[in-house]
Parts: structure tokens; sequence; C-alpha cells
């Protein structure tokens, strides 16, 4: 075999051995360091007070700043505990989610008297072309519980 034959034949194999036949897209990689400035504000709309009895309901909205925009592929979940004498579902589908942000209805009826807080996590992902940003943000509001009128309830 000629010096040439066995170099060409030697090349053929590694290039045979090195290149994958498909070439795979790249996956926006997590984003472990803060950028600058934040990626996502949270506002919660509650009322101040309620009264025992009767339905009431609560706001999370959640906004991504740019260039952030939200990971439609990661659906965004709200799960809040219900206090004592506070009758909720303990996870909410969101009621709006696209590229800006989500938001999410939370409707309680407490049944008795007195302060009751709410306490839970929403989970999101944020992304920018390059990079992806998974959040577990927690939920915290306070509503205080009244009556209808001075009486025992």
């Amino acid at each position: 075999m000629t010096p040439w034959l066995r170099a060409a034949l030697a090349l053929a194999a590694l290039a045979s051995l090195g290149c994958p036949s498909e070439v795979q897209p790249t996956k926006p990689r997590a984003v472990d360091a803060e950028p600058e400035g934040p990626r996502f504000d949270i506002d919660v709309d509650a009322p101040k007070r309620a009264t025992a009895g009767k339905p009431s309901e609560a706001h999370v909205k959640l906004r991504a700043r740019a260039p952030w925009h939200m990971n439609l592929e990661y659906a965004p979940s709200l799960r809040v505990d219900a206090p004592a004498g506070v009758d909720m579902q303990a996870k909410t589908a969101a009621q709006r989610v696209d590229a800006d942000g989500a938001e999410f209805a939370l409707p309680f009826t407490p049944s008795s008297k007195g302060p009751a807080r709410f306490a839970g996590h929403l989970q999101f992902a944020v992304c920018v072309d390059e990079a992806c940003a998974p959040q577990s943000v927690p939920v915290d509001f306070t509503v205080e519980v009244g009556c209808d009128t001075d009486a025992f309830c």
C-alpha cells in the first residue's frame, strides 16, 4: 500500500469517528450568576380586609423585565397553603401566560375572624436568547378577616 493511500484511509477513518451524523441544536443553559438588574417583578393584589363567610379573591401578577421573557415551555405554577379558617385551592392554574408574564387568581372564603396569612411559592422560568433562569419565589400576604356585624363569628 502506498503512503498516499495509507494517509487517505487514515483521514477517512478519523472523519467517520469524530463527526456525528446530525448536528444537535444548542439548548439554552441555566443561569447561575445574577445579571445586571432584576429579571422580573411580582405584584400581589390582595384585599386588606375580607368578610367571614363571603368569597374574596387575591391576584398574583408576574412580569418579565426586558430583555428577559417568560419560558412558555415551562408552565408557571403557584402553590399557596390555605391558612386556618380559610377555604381555597392549594394549587391554581394561571389565568394568563404569555411572553410578558403570567397572572393567577386566588379565590378564597374565610370562615373565622382574625388575620389570615397566605404563604406559598411561584415557580416559573425567564429566558434571554442564550440562557434560561428557573425561579422559585415566595409569595406571602395577610388579609384581616372580619364579620358583617359586630356579632360573634
